[in-house]
């Protein structure tokens, strides 16, 4: 079985990345299944990649993404979006290859339009690594924002691209969370849908537990302050990744006990009451590992997402994550357990179950114990792949 899998990136973000391993997964599965990516924007060297590589095309992509980001910026939709409005080269890619099956990915910044994909020729299947795929324009909404339920937007180009969405016929929806999973279920767009849930596959073989003491590159070393990570992939004042929060419950804390570390592309505004140490954006998987390793809390604040890749990561290399229970952050971390989840929004009780573990060695280790095995039993690359096995197989 042949299957292409659809994706703005290869591994430039969070569902690029995602997107990528479960690429690589597929192709660990055996023989008789074949997976390849078709992107926009190619990062690795993967020859199971390509591209357009045509220049004129590229610069077709840069237009048309500059024109959706104009109009992200006057459009009245405070929600992060996506438009797809514009046909696709690869459309005709598409349709000419000789591939089985079809995976829709991350598919925005106008990589393929929902004209495009009704005027697919091959059976396709849709894994969502957002709330794009039974939303209008949206990415995200806020948690008490139900619209995706009923389908009832208020903006009006959400309600152009929401009917166009109508039209939709997948083979079956793919969620990574259980959360997802339960959405799109009870989603208007793929109410009558199959849909399935299989979560992301992590390799043990480069995010496990490993002695770090000191990063020379990164003038980080052990001392006695706890180190806390905080990564995002785009800008640390992304409203929807809640830094702002974690700030607020950060301030609480006693300073002198810890010092936080920021791995993203823009540095903190705000002013605080505590150390920061700024990492930039890590791109290598290997040196983010040897950051998790490093740290001893990491921490995610978001205001709604679907499966981090920073909360599987950091798990499988043993580390106790503190997050608010939004989206599928309840797949991850049982509570008391391997980590602590907050009611949203409550800063104070965030920055009192951070402070707990700060102050506790002993939970500390617990919950790395604890992260550990749930990291195995979740997220080990065998046990995904053969859910895809499974998948592609009941297909037939």
């Amino acid at each position: 079985m042949k299957i292409l899998n659809i994706s703005y990136s290869d591994i430039f973000g969070g569902a690029a990345k995602s997107s990528y391993r479960i690429h690589k997964a597929i192709n660990s599965i055996g023989k008789d299944f074949k997976s390849n990516m078709l992107v926009i924007k190619k990062e690795t060297n993967d020859k199971d990649v390509f591209t357009t590589d045509n220049k004129l095309l590229e610069f077709n992509f840069k237009i048309k993404n500059y024109f959706g980001i104009i109009l992200n910026k006057i459009d009245n939709n405070l929600n992060p979006k996506s438009y797809n409005l514009f046909s696709s080269p690869l459309l005709k890619i598409i349709n000419k290859s000789d591939f089985d099956i079809i995976n829709l990915h991350w598919i925005n910044a106008e990589t393929i339009s929902i004209d495009n994909i009704l005027k697919l020729k091959k059976p396709y299947v849709i894994t969502m690594h957002d709330m794009w795929w039974i939303c209008g324009t949206e990415n995200y909404l806020s948690v008490d924002d139900f619209s995706w339920k009923n389908g009832k937007f208020k903006n009006f180009l959400s309600k152009i691209i929401y009917n166009k969405k109508k039209k939709l016929k997948p083979l079956a929806i793919i969620c990574p969370s259980r959360w997802l999973t339960e959405m799109s279920k009870k989603s208007f767009l793929f109410k009558n849908s199959r849909v399935e849930h299989i979560p992301y596959p992590i390799n043990h073989k480069i995010f496990y537990p490993k002695k770090i003491s000191k990063l020379k590159k990164y003038n980080l070393e052990k001392n006695d302050k706890i180190k806390i990570f905080f990564s995002v992939f785009g800008n640390s004042d992304d409203k929807r990744k809640g830094l702002d929060l974690l700030i607020r419950s950060l301030n609480k804390i006693d300073s002198k006990k810890f010092e936080l570390l920021i791995a993203s592309k823009k540095n903190l505004k705000e002013k605080v009451n505590f150390k920061i140490k700024y990492l930039n954006y890590i791109h290598s998987e290997k040196e983010l590992s040897k950051i998790y390793n490093l740290s001893d809390i990491v921490v995610l604040s978001s205001r709604l997402d679907n499966l981090p890749n920073v909360a599987l990561e950091a798990q499988s290399c043993g580390k106790p994550i503190v997050a608010y229970d939004v989206g599928g952050m309840s797949d991850i971390i049982t509570d008391g357990k391997n980590g602590y989840l907050i009611r949203p929004f409550k800063t104070s009780v965030y920055a009192l179950k951070l402070n707990k573990l700060i102050n506790n060695k002993q939970i500390r280790t617990k919950f790395s114990m604890n992260a550990l095995i749930t990291a195995k039993k979740k997220w080990s690359k065998e046990k995904i792949k053969s859910k895809y096995k499974n998948f592609f197989l009941s297909l037939n």
